[in-house]
């Protein structure tokens, strides 16, 4: 279950994850990913764009990348995000305080990271490894609901597959009568994503992507060509070929 998500630009992209209290290890001299008792300590892009982290709670889509698996202790039975020593910009009531939770961090890279994944006490049988493309192909043709677009949304790996899904499911359920609000917020989801397919695409790149999107939901035609044509527009207006848009993923 997801419990939310934050954008947060960071001036030193140091994130740390776990307990508000300061970790036993120096921030200053430490080479990330380190950790503690109560905490763990990721590099991330810093100043130029924001990073995303999301906290979920037993299911979670898996990281391309896992950074951590193992227990903390949260002083306050909060779980924090903050970076360095400033106050925390995200605190969750996990549990008691002091008490000792499982909490596994996935990330998109090994430095440099613009997407952290969060997972307090985490199934890890409850979801299959999407990390192959034949796996994410087959768990992503169970999801019919709009309600579950951002299990397809959440990762990048295979972003054409994972664009054609979720064009899929928004075209499936505007054909059932879906309220217009869902299909709104389905589209603002994708468009929300496309974001971070590449470090030049800003939101003036994506003007015109919604109605594109929206166009699709009522014709006959397949999926994978209209991916492909979000993507060669996208491409287009930052001057590359899609090739290049998708490598930087």
């Amino acid at each position: 279950m997801k419990i939310g998500e934050v954008e947060v630009f960071l001036n030193y992209g140091q994130l740390v994850v776990g307990s508000g209290s300061d970790p036993d290890f120096d921030l200053l001299v430490s080479t990330p990913p380190a950790n503690d008792a109560h905490h763990i300590l990721l590099t991330t892009r810093a100043q130029i764009a924001p990073i995303r982290v999301s906290v979920w709670r037993g299911t979670a889509p898996k990281a391309s990348r896992p950074v951590f698996n193992g227990e903390v202790v949260l002083s306050t039975g909060y779980l924090a995000l903050r970076e360095a020593s400033d106050p925390p910009f995200f605190l969750w009531p996990v549990t008691s305080a002091g008490a000792r939770v499982g909490l596994s961090v996935g990330v998109d890279a090994w430095d440099e990271v613009t997407t952290v994944t969060v997972v307090v006490d985490p199934d890890t049988h409850s979801m299959p490894d999407v990390r192959s493309r034949d796996d994410f192909i087959a768990s992503a043709a169970t999801i019919t609901s709009i309600s579950q677009i951002d299990r397809v949304l959440t990762g990048y790996s295979y972003p054409v597959d994972r664009l054609a899904v979720a064009i899929r499911i928004m075209r499936d359920a505007s054909g059932e009568g879906v309220s217009e609000a869902r299909i709104r917020y389905g589209i603002a989801s994708v468009v929300e994503w496309l974001k971070w397919l590449h470090p030049a695409i800003s939101a003036r790149v994506l003007v015109g992507v919604e109605e594109l999107v929206r166009n699709y939901l009522g014709e006959n035609f397949s999926e994978q060509v209209a991916a492909d044509t979000v993507i060669a527009y996208i491409a287009s207006k930052l001057g590359l070929s899609g090739e290049e848009v998708l490598m930087a993923r």
